[in-house]
Parts: C-alpha cells; structure tokens; sequence
C-alpha cells in the first residue's frame, strides 16, 4: 500500500530445470587393475545415465564388477558391460571395474618352470646321487660311508666318475657295489670306469672314510663328477654336495643340490 491506496500484485516464479551430469574416472594398480567411473548429478531433475565398459574374452575371466552391469553383450573376442541408470538430484552413481592378474601370473608362471624342468631333465644323459651315512667305527674313529648313486638315463659310453676326498680323512680298504679303478691318495680321487651304460642301466658305488681326527660341526663332501661320451661328444655331469653334520653323537646328514 501506498498512503490509503492499496494493490495486489500476482505473478508466477518459474524454476529453470537443468540437467547436469558430471563425470569423473580414476584408474590405478597394475596387476591388480581398478577402474572407478563416478557420475554425481548436479542438476535439479533425474537425469538418466549410461556406461559402457569393454573387455575381451580373456580379461572378462578376471574381471569383477560393482555394481553388476545391466546388460552384457559379446561380439567376437569383446564382451560389452552396460549400465542403464536413472541418478536423482544430488545423488551419485559409482561403478568399480577390477581386474585381477595375479592367477593368471601365477598360472604362467606354473607353466614356464615345468617346461623349463622337462627341458632340463630329457635333456639330461646321466644322474649322480650322492649321499653320506654316519658309521660305528672301532676304536672310536670317525667314519661315514659315502653311497654315489649312478642312473643312466640315455645310453652313454666311456663313462668316468671321478669323486674328491676332503682332507684329514683315509679311504678304507673295503668298497661296496662297483670296485674303483683307480684310488690315488695324492691327488685324493676315487675313479670308477665303465665302458658303457644303457638307458636306464643303475650302478651303485660306496666307499668308507675314515679319520682319527674328531670331526665337529659340518663335514663337507664335495660333488662327484661324470665324464661320458654321448654321440661322439664329450659331457659332463655332477652330483649334488653332501654334508654331515657331526655336532651330535651320531650326526645328522644333510644334502645339497
């Protein structure tokens, strides 16, 4: 009113709609991969949403989702995840896409180290076995029996084995299995000579080391060693170190590749 005069005064306020999706993306991690997609709707009305996310045949096996998608369509070698959604004002729409290597990895790498040991072991002509067993001695020396077993795995000839004798101890006179050719106690080897080994051909060779000087703490043996002929080819091939461990009464035996 102005003064004694008085008016109404009508009129309509009209409220503009607006449509406002904003979109935002993180990805990280490498071999566990994490895709999140965020759409928040900053407007005033629902505002309807759709994502497409695309795999192929082999990353969809590792891949999880959430939330699950609405549609899932293959074409080929890709897999399409679609997800249709109606986002109201103020509210946000998140989907998470990980994809796991770790199996797959673990898989692959299952896979390349058994191929790498039927590589190493059919291509292997001749196996030596090296082991030690503690021995009552009289007298109370020291005394263990080293046992070299020899399996052939391919046929080989003019095969040589040839073990080292660590200082301080004697080879006693008595062998079992395969007599040596040769004991040198200059050079501290024991030799054992074949003219020849058929696949699958096994031979046993021990021998008994002694000392009278008290062994403490670990007694190593050293690889034997084979030297073949294969195909008119020279080769060669060892054992794995054996050791003895004399810290108890009657010791404990240990063998190392």
């Amino acid at each position: 009113s102005i003064g004694d005069e008085e008016a109404d005064i009508e009129g309509v306020i009209k409220f503009v709609e607006k449509d406002i999706l904003i979109t935002t993306k993180k990805d990280y991690g490498f071999i566990v991969s994490t895709n999140v997609i965020k759409k928040t709707n900053d407007g005033n009305v629902l505002a309807e949403s759709e994502t497409l996310i695309k795999k192929n045949v082999v990353s969809r096996l590792f891949t999880s989702f959430s939330p699950e998608p609405d549609v899932v369509e293959r074409e080929g070698m890709i897999v399409s995840y679609t997800w249709a959604r109606g986002i109201k004002p103020g509210e946000s729409l998140e989907i998470t896409v990980k994809t796991n290597w770790i199996f797959p990895l673990l898989v692959i790498l299952l896979i390349i180290t058994v191929v790498m040991l039927v590589k190493r072991y059919s291509g292997v002509n001749l196996v030596l076995r090296k082991r030690v067993s503690f021995v009552r001695a009289k007298g109370g020396e020291f005394a263990l029996k080293v046992s070299i077993h020899v399996n052939a795995k391919k046929y080989i000839e003019r095969v040589t084995i040839i073990d080292r004798l660590p200082i301080l101890v004697k080879v006693h006179e008595r062998f079992g299995g395969e007599i040596p050719s040769r004991v040198d106690d200059k050079t501290r080897r024991i030799e054992w000579n074949f003219e020849k080994l058929e696949a699958g051909e096994v031979r046993m060779l021990s021998y008994i080391i002694y000392s009278k000087v008290g062994i403490v703490g670990k007694f190593a043996l050293p690889s034997a060693t084979a030297i073949y002929e294969k195909e008119g080819d020279i080769k060669e091939s060892e054992s794995n170190k054996a050791f003895f461990m004399a810290e108890t009464k009657q010791g404990e035996v240990d063998e190392e590749d």
